[in-house]
């Protein structure tokens, strides 16, 4: 059975490309346990945690180990974050389809998958910027963040270690981060991005009732954002 029989989509093939050969992996929100799955397949990991908050998505994540003779290989756990695994279980942790707020207070509340002996796969569905600026002020180094496209949509996953140093940033500088800026989807991204900032400084320019602070952040974004863009398109 190929791995196309998984259904992979390219934001899950994204991720699992970041996965250095023979980690021992925790999957935290694993919903169907696709990627753990696929990396035993292609012997890539020599383990795999697959945990999840809900009982719904790990009983899929079962049937997903059962279909595919991981049942010995993939561990399930129930419950929030990484409170299911210990930190000498797992080398690389993939946080995967939730918002970065949502990320980032995972990691708030275990600390030390920052500790710079862990590889952080994150990938936000929303609220990159917030995520982004909660790793500089916790010394969580962005390594690489790649982009893929699905369907209409944009997705990007950052690699992340810990051990960096603590640095206070604005969220406009927080919209994007210099590793994204090596990847060749870069200016498409920009541009999306910019678009809709643009969009929302208008919408709040033309509102009746001014919300100067949030006016001043959009303002920002567009700022770093066709800054970035217009050096982009030079090179």
């Amino acid at each position: 059975m190929q791995d196309n029989r998984m259904h992979l989509t390219p934001r899950l093939r994204m991720i699992m490309e970041q996965v250095p050969q023979g980690a021992r992996l925790a999957d935290i929100g694993t919903d169907h346990a696709l990627i753990p799955a696929a990396l035993l397949r292609r012997k890539r990991i020599v383990s795999a945690i697959a945990s999840d908050i809900r009982t719904g998505p790990l009983e899929s994540a079962a049937r997903t180990a059962e279909q595919f003779g991981f049942e010995n290989e993939i561990s399930l756990r129930l419950g929030a974050g990484l409170c299911t695994v210990t930190p000498k279980e797992a080398d690389t942790i993939v946080i995967a389809g939730m918002g970065g707020e949502t990320i980032a207070q995972i990691l708030e509340e275990d600390p030390w998958a920052l500790d710079g002996e862990h590889l952080l796969l994150l990938q936000a569905m929303t609220a990159q910027a917030q995520l982004r600026q909660y790793l500089a002020a916790h010394g969580g180094i962005i390594q690489k963040e790649s982009l893929c496209r699905e369907g209409k949509r944009m997705y990007t996953v950052m690699t992340v270690r810990g051990g960096g140093e603590c640095m206070e940033k604005t969220l406009s500088d927080c919209c994007i981060s210099d590793a994204l800026l090596c990847d060749p989807l870069a200016a498409d991204y920009l541009a999306r991005l910019l678009s809709r900032e643009e969009k929302i400084c208008a919408s709040l320019e033309a509102a009746q009732h001014q919300k100067p602070d949030e006016l001043a952040l959009h303002r920002g974004n567009v700022r770093v954002l066709s800054g970035e863009l217009e050096q982009l398109e030079k090179e």
